[in-house]
């Protein structure tokens, strides 16, 4: 066995520190013999001078051995104040499984070869770094300082087991899954924290300071007439980006939010349905104003059944879009295909969809002037959705058989029917309402009602403002 060496006493500069030198031992071990590798330790004398501590003082950084690296990592910089703590915390210890069949390095330089060679650079650092785990792994270690006890790493290529005796056992593939999780993690991050502060800069200093200068992508350039509307276009997309991310953000941590934050949470709520709300409303006028066909509106009330929701008196489920009344025959022929089909608690409702644009009364006046006839569109409407619902009862044990209308009752299927706008002459308004409220088995709903059944709750919905009191004292 070798014997450690003392060398005479000297000093060092602050430069000659940054590197140390390296010492080996070999030893016998359990296993035959083992290498341990020494790391030279510096005591600081002067502002600028090193003294180098006797060899028998030296940190122990990595014992080699058949099988195993044992690596006791140390901050190795001696101009910080971390300088030869240990790196990671309660973990003074990190093993790792070698598959090399290499014999015992005798020199320090084949150690430290040794060593770079067996270990994987993504997940440990240099001897000249202290070994142990790279930055990105921080979290992994920290994660253990709620068990005091653990003062040892075990990672290999198959062993995945609890703690014992001071050690948790980890898979290699799962120590570098965690490093690109965290690494992932670091990458959003930052690239939130850099959006974020580019949007505050760019919205709260430069229009004032430098009125004249734009952000592209990261760079602020000249404004100009050529490039303006491609600048404000990266902007708008960043800061689209920004917003996704930040909703990403709080569906991940939605159910923390709502141990530590409930009050915030239903306000942000709230709020979501607000904006939500307007959003509907103006989607809903938008689509008011354009010549659109059955087929898109019926789309729109599949995607936002909760328009037609305020029809009813109870929640809604949508069962079946273009649900079949009667099925075909063997030749295809025969088939009656309705629009929409709704359940609320054990009841069956069947929502005809016709257009903004469908004429509800006659243009001319029945006999006198104070009397209009309904429409031929909306009376084959109303015609039709009952005969749906006819056609519902008769064929109900064939019907019956699907899962979703088991425990219904077709024999109070209501009939609703979507059409119009509500007449906006008098007369003509007078007779719709006589009209409709003489069916008693079908109920007519025009679009601009729903629209104002929309405002109605965006009214409701909305904060109310604070009503100022006067101090009584």
């Amino acid at each position: 066995m070798a014997e450690i060496q003392q060398p005479s006493v000297s000093t060092l500069s602050g430069e000659e520190v940054v590197e140390p030198t390296f010492i080996t031992l070999k030893r016998p071990s359990g296993s035959g013999f083992c290498v341990d590798l020494y790391l030279q330790i510096f005591d600081r004398v002067g502002p600028d001078t090193w003294l180098s501590l006797p060899e028998d003082q030296w940190h122990r950084l990595a014992t080699i051995e058949a099988g195993w690296i044992t690596m006791y990592p140390i901050y190795t910089n001696p101009h910080t104040q971390r300088y030869r703590d240990p790196k990671h915390g309660n973990v003074r210890c990190i093993l790792y499984e070698t598959k090399t069949s290499r014999t015992l390095p005798d020199t320090p330089d084949d150690a430290m070869l040794f060593i770079d060679l067996s270990l994987p650079r993504k997940l440990f650092n240099s001897c000249y770094e202290g070994l142990g785990l790279v930055k990105q792994l921080t979290p992994l270690w920290r994660g253990l300082r709620l068990a005091p006890h653990v003062q040892a790493i075990a990672i290999s290529s198959e062993i995945d087991a609890p703690e014992i005796d001071g050690t948790v056992f980890l898979r290699e593939a799962l120590v570098d899954e965690c490093r690109r999780a965290c690494m992932r993690i670091t990458r959003a991050r930052r690239k939130s924290e850099n959006s974020a502060q580019l949007h505050w800069v760019m919205s709260k200093v430069f229009p004032t300071l430098l009125p004249n200068v734009v952000f592209q992508g990261n760079l602020p350039v000249l404004a100009s007439c050529a490039m303006g509307t491609k600048t404000s276009n990266v902007v708008a997309q960043a800061a689209a980006r920004e917003r996704r991310h930040q909703l990403k953000e709080v569906k991940t941590g939605i159910e923390m939010l709502a141990k530590e934050a409930p009050r915030e949470l239903f306000e942000l709520r709230a709020e979501i349905e607000r904006v939500t709300m307007a959003a509907m409303i103006d989607k809903f006028e938008n689509m008011l104003d354009q010549q659109l066909t059955e087929g898109h509106w019926q789309q729109f009330f599949e995607a936002n059944a909760f328009v037609l929701a305020m029809v009813f008196a109870r929640p809604i489920a949508l069962l079946h879009a273009q649900f079949h009344a009667r099925g075909s025959m063997m030749d295809g022929a025969g088939a009656h295909i309705g629009d929409l089909l709704f359940a609320y608690g054990r009841e069956l409702a069947i929502v005809e969809i016709k257009k903004p644009s469908t004429p509800l009364m006659q243009s001319r006046p029945y006999r006198n002037q104070d009397v209009y006839g309904p429409n031929l569109q909306l009376s084959g409407a109303i015609t039709q959705v009952l005969h749906q619902q006819s056609l519902l009862r008769t064929n109900w044990l064939y019907h019956a058989q699907h899962q979703s209308m088991r425990d219904r009752h077709p024999d109070t299927a209501r009939c609703i029917v979507i059409a119009g706008i509500t007449p906006a002459e008098e007369r003509q308004r007078r007779s719709f309402e006589l009209f409709r409220n003489a069916c008693k088995d079908v109920e007519v709903i025009t679009f601009d009602e729903l629209l104002g059944k929309l405002h109605l709750l965006a009214k409701h919905l909305a904060p109310a403002d604070p009503v100022p009191t006067s101090d009584v004292f």
